[in-house]
């Protein structure tokens, strides 16, 4: 991939366990989404996850992350929660992709003026 140019985006992950795999393997996850979206928002100042985990009984653990994407003109905030940390980073990844792919400069919604707007435009003039 000749002329490709990957952007090292600043992450950072907050509360996982350096030792367990399930944790490897979504910072794994994450950091090669971000690079996707650093390579379409090359201007990405940070990104941080900050793990939450909840130890419930009969050892089953509860995460919630949340995640902060900062650009220079403005930031993403996203929250997930599940019972398993891979499942939790894909939802999120899978947040971050679509990202990725709306349009920038283009409203989500349109607006269509109702009846009594263009009819009052029209006999504004």
């Amino acid at each position: 991939m000749a002329g490709q140019e990957f952007v090292d985006v600043p992450v950072q992950v907050l509360g996982l366990q350096k030792d367990d795999i399930e944790s490897r393997k979504a910072e794994l996850k994450f950091r090669r989404t971000l690079q996707a979206f650093g390579r379409i928002h090359p201007d990405t100042l940070e990104a941080r996850a900050i793990v939450k985990t909840s130890l419930l009984e009969k050892e089953r653990r509860r995460y919630e992350v949340q995640v902060f994407i900062r650009l220079p003109k403005e930031q993403f905030d996203f929250e997930e929660e599940g019972w398993s940390i891979e499942e939790v980073f894909e939802k999120i990844g899978e947040k971050i992709k679509r990202l990725m792919t709306k349009p920038r400069d283009k409203a989500s919604h349109r607006r269509h003026p109702s009846r009594m707007e263009m009819e009052s435009s029209r006999f504004a003039e």
